[in-house]
């Protein structure tokens, strides 16, 4: 008998959207889906709780389930993934007085599009003996990968020159006010929150780094997977017809208004809906610029857990002295974790279409282009990686 009562967990984050469209909307009911949202204080005790049995999936990181399978995480269940969240999401947001004292000093550093680290480096030399502290959200996660890349991009030494701590989401704010960090990758709401406040600058978004990078998974272990094939299915259908959901403009500024409620992210909704919306606030001081891309939700193919993106997440993990070697076993492993083949049922099912191959063209698409490889021709976004560490297409 299929299972049709669920509990999935999920962080204050506004990629949650999905998962709030899918309950709030009625698409978990559609499909005889029970389903209880349940808030989470961090992504080790999303880790946990899934691992264990107490959730049956999360809103997890993209690079979760990977790191889990690989037996790297801690607890070493594997796990899986067969959707997408979205694309997308964050920045890198830094400390207000440390932009202030790059625009006294070093403000040639500044006029680069996107914002280059290099200013952080001038600073630094300028300071002997100084050391910049930065958090990212988790270990195994995009924000981690990116802050690596951008930082190293502007010369830093990530020995020498900066310390990466883990801070969950919700803490990132604060421990900026308090001066514990100088700057941090997270998702929304929290860099909007900084800048609303006044004590952060957004340097870069996510989408400036790598256009239409992987964000967030729905992650359930393998043991829930095998055991709960039509659940699973099902739960994917209430996401994709969610996700086609929130494309629709008119959609986001609804989302918005539920993520604000105290049982989602407990946030005025001024923080929440402009991103949402394509507006994007860097600076107090500065009016809003335009990111139609920030939040990708279901368009240029977002909920398909390309291979591609865990075989970009496999060479971050080495390049981070995560794994200890090349895996002789990548395809394998790939295979295992990111099931385009689950993910394909469920949108044969509504009708969507749908990639043939696990893998994005290797060269970076500048431009928008039409990915003919597929059940029906897709539109798909730019997928140019900035940084040469992370071209991953």
């Amino acid at each position: 008998m299929m299972k049709q009562k669920l509990r999935i967990g999920f962080l204050p984050l506004t990629d949650c959207a999905v998962l709030v469209a899918a309950l709030e909307r009625g698409f978990f009911e559609k499909y005889s889906l029970h389903v209880t949202l349940q808030r989470e204080v961090s992504w080790a005790n999303i880790r946990d709780r899934v691992a264990f049995g107490e959730l049956d999936a999360a809103h997890m990181l993209a690079p979760m389930p990977l790191a889990a399978t690989l037996g790297i995480d801690g607890l070493g269940i594997p796990m899986q993934a067969a959707f997408s969240l979205g694309l997308n999401g964050s920045a890198i947001t830094l400390a207000s007085n440390l932009m202030d004292d790059m625009q006294v000093l070093f403000p040639q550093h500044l006029q680069t599009s996107p914002l280059r680290a290099t200013g952080l480096k001038a600073l630094l030399a300028s300071q002997p003996g100084r050391k910049l502290v930065f958090a990212s959200v988790y270990p195994f996660s995009q924000h981690h990968y990116l802050l690596r890349a951008w930082l190293q991009d502007g010369g830093l030494d990530l020995e020498r020159d900066v310390e990466i701590q883990v801070i969950p989401p919700p803490q990132m704010v604060n421990s900026l006010a308090e001066g514990k960090i100088d700057g941090y990758c997270a998702g929304e709401p929290w860099n909007q929150l900084a800048v609303q406040r006044g004590i952060g600058h957004v340097a870069v978004s996510s989408y400036e780094l790598w256009n239409n990078g992987p964000e967030k998974v729905l992650g359930v272990t393998q043991a829930w997977a095998e055991a709960n094939p039509e659940t699973h299915v099902n739960l994917l259908c209430a996401l994709l017809e969610a996700a086609q959901w929130l494309e629709n403009h008119h959609n986001r500024a609804r989302i918005a208004e539920l993520l604000a409620r105290p049982e989602y992210l407990d946030m005025p909704v001024e923080v929440i809906r402009p991103p949402l919306l394509g507006h994007y606030r860097y600076a107090p001081r500065e009016p809003e610029r335009f990111l139609p891309d920030f939040n990708v939700f279901a368009r240029y193919a977002a909920n398909f857990p390309w291979h591609s993106h865990g075989a970009y997440f496999l060479a971050q993990m080495q390049a981070a002295g995560q794994l200890p070697s090349t895996l002789a076993d990548e395809a394998e492993i790939l295979a295992r974790v990111y099931r385009t083949d689950i993910y394909r049922l469920a949108a044969d099912i509504l009708s969507l279409p749908y990639p043939l191959g696990n893998d994005l063209p290797k060269s970076g698409n500048i431009a928008p282009w039409v990915l003919r490889e597929a059940s029906q021709p897709i539109a798909m976004g730019s997928t140019y990686a900035v940084l040469h560490h992370n071209r991953a297409e």
